[in-house]
């Protein structure tokens, strides 16, 4: 699919991935003025099931932060993501994802009643970045009735062409969608339909990159 968008596909920490869709200036102008979506695909998705106490504790030692059932903590560029008091999705860059996973499976064989899964190659990841993020979102309804992103948990599930999507709400002006690989194709072609009237444009990692230094430049530590 992402061939016949006119994806340009090149090989990045052993994945393939877009680098553009033709012109990396355009998309880029898009995410700082409209919005563009993105495969994100190549992320490093582990899942981590057992007793939420153990859950809790396994991911404050890590972090240093309580993780809530739909919350979502930032820590050393990886998201930990409750989705449910007794399964947590940790998401990063697969450049860091086997270091992470070693770690976990370490910690992991002390604790026999917590299972660690890589779930990387089932999960498909579609970003939404740009100035308009926010409202597509509230748009195909992840806000839900009020449109008000602060009602909402920062992972929330809401289903998007009758496929179960989870939405990691990582800043006013990113999104990351995850859902089953065999439901990536549709799910694509509802946000597609309806940013539209938001300029949505599809972007590769180029553009990805250089907004993300912008943004880091204007919002500097």
């Amino acid at each position: 699919m992402l061939r016949q968008a006119g994806g340009v596909l090149v090989p990045r920490g052993g994945h393939a991935v877009v680098a553009h869709y033709g012109s990396p200036a355009g998309e880029l102008a898009a995410c700082v003025s409209a919005v563009g979506l993105a495969d994100r695909s190549e992320l490093t998705k582990l899942v981590l099931e057992g007793p939420p106490a153990q859950l809790q504790h396994l991911a404050q030692r890590l972090t240093g932060h309580e993780v809530a059932p739909g919350g979502a903590v930032l820590s050393g560029d990886a998201w930990w993501c409750a989705e449910r008091p007794d399964r947590m999705l940790v998401v990063c860059d697969p450049r860091l994802g086997d270091r992470l996973q070693a770690v976990l499976a370490a910690r992991v064989a002390r604790r026999s009643a917590v299972h660690l899964a890589d779930s990387s190659a089932d999960l498909a990841a579609l970003a939404l970045v740009g100035r308009h993020a926010s409202a597509l979102l509230a748009e195909l309804g992840v806000y839900g009735t009020s449109g008000n992103p602060r009602h909402v948990p920062p992972l929330t599930a809401h289903a998007v062409t009758g496929a179960d999507v989870l939405w990691l709400l990582e800043s006013d002006d990113k999104a990351l969608a995850l859902t089953a690989v065999d439901q990536a194709p549709a799910v694509w072609h509802r946000i597609e339909h309806a940013g539209q009237r938001f300029g949505l444009c599809a972007v590769g990692h180029e553009a990805l990159d250089r907004y993300a230094l912008i943004r880091r430049i204007a919002s500097p530590l």
